[in-house]
């Protein structure tokens, strides 16, 4: 049974409006797709439990998570400070499947970006890199270095989403994170490449007891995103 370790935050920086990185102090590590459900004890004085997070990067000191402020939980985390102390539980769930010797796509959505650059440097030969946002670009200057090429659109200036860049039978394996409708977009124009899709869900727990990140797959079944999950072929789900 795993428990809650600490960590001390390095930095935890502000990149865009409310997109925040934090860097932390810890020798915890995962594959690719894997999260950790984070909290700190700022969160004990209020009802508010603990939060996924997928891994952004890691290496054997550090790990590292891109998230977005969209409540009293994150709002909490972003104003925390270098040295401050995180609980982490992990790593948890399925992570991405890393077929080698592929050609293959990495495809964000918007904050789905989080969990891609650490399976971007995990892959043993450069993917081309799309991603797609609803009002402006971020992060995906981090992935220069480790991607072919880069496509990005932006809804509002572009008017078409990233999904309508991509061709996926170049592709023998895409692997993708970002809004569900993205996801089931990208999966419906497909015929015969392999797609994984990270999924996000909201968590209470982590480790599959409080059933509250239920999807329903393509058979019509209940399956638990922390638990079977995060990380599934688009098939099982679309």
């Amino acid at each position: 049974m795993q428990s809650y370790r600490d960590a001390k935050i390095i930095f935890n920086t502000k990149i865009k409006d409310d997109i925040y990185f934090c860097k932390l102090k810890t020798k915890l590590n995962a594959k690719p797709g894997q999260f950790f459900m984070l909290r700190c004890d700022s969160f004990r004085n209020s009802p508010l439990l603990s939060r996924p997070f997928g891994v952004c990067d890691q290496d054997d000191e550090t790990m590292s998570f891109l998230y977005q402020v969209k409540g009293v939980g994150t709002k909490i985390l972003s104003d925390l400070k270098e040295g401050s102390i995180v609980k982490l539980l992990g790593p948890l769930g399925k992570g991405f499947e890393i077929k080698k010797g592929k050609k293959a796509a990495i495809v964000a959505g918007g904050i789905g970006i989080a969990p891609l650059l650490y399976l971007a440097k995990s892959l043993d030969q450069k993917a081309d890199f799309y991603a797609g946002f609803s009002d402006e670009e971020y992060f995906t200057d981090y992935f220069n270095d480790y991607v072919e090429k880069t496509t990005v659109t932006i809804d509002k200036k572009d008017k078409i989403f990233i999904t309508d860049k991509i061709d996926t039978e170049k592709y023998d394996i895409i692997y993708a994170c970002g809004p569900n409708p993205m996801l089931k977009t990208l999966s419906n124009k497909n015929k015969n490449t392999e797609i994984q899709i990270s999924m996000e869900a909201h968590m209470a727990c982590g480790i599959g007891s409080c059933l509250g990140c239920t999807v329903e797959n393509s058979k019509g079944e209940f399956i638990r995103v922390c638990k079977e999950g995060p990380v599934f072929d688009s098939k099982e789900i679309f």
